[in-house]
């Protein structure tokens, strides 16, 4: 058995709409066609493989399966011997699980480089651009991110509901790429101009900062755009973001670090009119909420890719500097948590717990006998971490530092 492989390629495809087109040349009407005759081929020849290979085209990309992704990446290799040459289309075009995680603790996929926030991954609706479809019949896999709402290529909104019949478009579901399910020719459909802002974000979401000074990576620009609407309190769940919202991320970050400063300079004039306690006794958190712990890995704790961490960084170092030691206590003697430590250090907890035991760090209270720190306690001067990041410990570079015994 072998499969022909569609005339063009393009290396921004989902799999999902290789698999549409793959399927059309080789004379299959449907995927679910199709992806019968390939689970049958992998019985015969890898019955565990075929398992593991889903007859719905939504749920067929590696990142879906549940615990592990190992047969279905076997599968997936299987299949792709089938296309003639060296090519491997399939995995090529797969979005697979990742090891790594966006603050505060949240799962991302991974595809050609990238680490992609799994939030950001549109599930029931898939926009298109019917200008886009006219020039060249493919579903381009930054239309599944929520944040690309525009297209950048021709400044128009995405078109979210099919026109005469008003139903969400989903490709996946309909095993369409031009035509909705009830036979709407999608690329012939008018569209309408997009704001400067919405095409702003998706050309982020394509290519990053290219004008910029910052050398950040398309992953990371997500991670910032992941921050800022946690951050606004924006929900996912409608796989939507707020146009106003967007509006206001392009505004923020075109004014970066100054919109930062401003927005940390209020938070700390503000800061004695809600102390309970004296500064020594107040937790960062309590002072600047979760700034720290938010922003820890964005996905990098690497300061020269992680910029919003880098402001955050350098925000504090000049405060420690502000305010010097004196008798009475200041906003450099709040306490951190060993989380909010470590984004501090660029460091993992487990270096931080390393540096309390070799005596680096001191401990602001005395705990039990066989009793161990909880990330969560707050036990460490902002000013003694500042004044242990400038002695050397940590540096810009800093990713994940260890940091060794003294024997």
């Amino acid at each position: 058995m072998f499969l022909i492989t569609p005339d063009n390629q393009y290396a921004d495809e989902s799999l999902e709409s290789f698999l549409i087109r793959g399927g059309e040349c080789n004379g299959f009407e449907s995927f679910q066609l199709l992806s019968g005759v390939l689970w049958a081929w992998l019985v015969e020849n890898d019955h565990q493989a075929a398992g593991a290979l889903p007859r719905k085209l939504s749920q067929i990309n590696l990142y879906h399966a549940k615990h592990s992704s190992g047969f279905r990446v076997r599968a997936m290799q299987l299949l792709d011997s089938l296309f003639e040459g060296d090519i491997k289309p399939l995995m090529g075009h797969a979005v697979l699980h990742s090891s790594v995680t966006f603050s505060p603790g949240l799962a991302a996929v991974f595809r050609d480089g990238l680490h992609i926030p799994r939030c950001f991954l549109r599930n029931q609706c898939v926009p298109v651009c019917s200008q886009c479809l006219a020039e060249q019949a493919y579903i381009r896999q930054f239309w599944h991110l929520i944040p690309y709402q525009a297209c950048h290529l021709h400044g128009v909104k995405m078109l979210y509901q099919c026109p005469e019949c008003q139903q969400p478009l989903n490709y996946q579901e309909a095993e369409q790429i031009s035509l909705c399910a009830c036979g709407c020719e999608l690329s012939k459909v008018a569209t309408k101009p997009a704001s400067g802002d919405l095409v702003a974000i998706s050309k982020l979401v394509v290519s990053g900062d290219q004008e910029g000074n910052r050398d950040s990576s398309i992953s990371h620009w997500l991670g910032a755009l992941l921050w800022f609407s946690r951050r606004n309190g924006s929900s996912l769940k409608r796989e939507f973001l707020d146009e106003l919202m967007l509006s206001e991320a392009v505004d923020f970050f075109s004014r970066w670090p100054v919109s930062m400063v401003d927005e940390l300079d209020q938070i700390v004039q503000g800061a004695a009119l809600k102390l309970t306690k004296n500064y020594n006794h107040t937790k960062f958190s309590d002072v600047f909420g979760d700034l720290l712990t938010s922003a820890r890995k964005l996905p990098s704790s690497d300061l020269h890719r992680n910029f919003v961490l880098k402001t955050i960084v350098d925000y504090l170092e000049q405060l420690v500097r502000s305010n010097p030691k004196k008798d009475e206590a200041n906003i450099a003697d709040i306490q951190l948590s060993i989380l909010e430590a470590s984004a501090l250090l660029s460091s993992s907890t487990e270096q931080v717990y390393r540096l309390y035991e070799e005596g680096y760090l001191q401990c602001s209270k005395r705990l039990k006998l066989h009793s161990k720190l909880s990330p969560d306690d707050a036990v460490f001067y902002l000013r003694q971490i500042i004044e242990l990041r400038r002695a050397g410990i940590a540096s810009d570079y800093s990713t994940n530092t260890v940091y060794l015994p003294s024997w």
